[in-house]
């Protein structure tokens, strides 16, 4: 038969947790995925499919769009409830920070060495504080 399956091929899945549809999206860096439904929306690493980040109830209903924008740094949400909203991508932040990490314990040079615990340090530091107004 020409019929061919690709369950094999199925990585992960996950529960949406919520009846009806679903959008997705995908950082343009291929790193994070967002799936948005109902009225909020859950971040995952497009690698493992660890789930990064979860916000909930952040439109009084439900979420009808949902886009990285064109760096990855913000994620834009447009709800039934007449509302666009823009938020800092989190996830992508904590994934930056792994990248940053992994690149350190491989780096030799001192300057580079620096310069990405410079990064690794500011990110952190940006996530705290973001993490404190919730």
């Amino acid at each position: 038969s020409s019929e061919r399956t690709y369950t094999e091929a199925v990585v992960s899945t996950q529960s949406t947790g919520e009846e009806g549809p679903a959008h997705a999206a995908l950082s343009p860096d291929g790193r994070v995925v967002a799936i948005a439904t109902g009225c909020g929306m859950t971040l995952f690493n497009a690698d493992t499919a660890e789930q990064l980040d979860s916000l909930t109830g952040i439109h009084s209903d439900a979420i009808t769009t949902l886009e990285f924008s064109d760096t990855g740094r913000y994620l834009y949400t447009c709800g039934k409830d007449k509302t666009i909203r823009v938020w800092l991508n989190r996830a992508g932040m904590m994934r930056d920070i792994e990248l940053w990490s992994e690149s350190l314990r491989a780096a030799t040079n001192a300057s580079h060495k620096d310069r990405l615990k410079q990064q690794i340090a500011e990110t952190t530091a940006r996530l705290a504080e973001l993490a404190a107004m919730t």
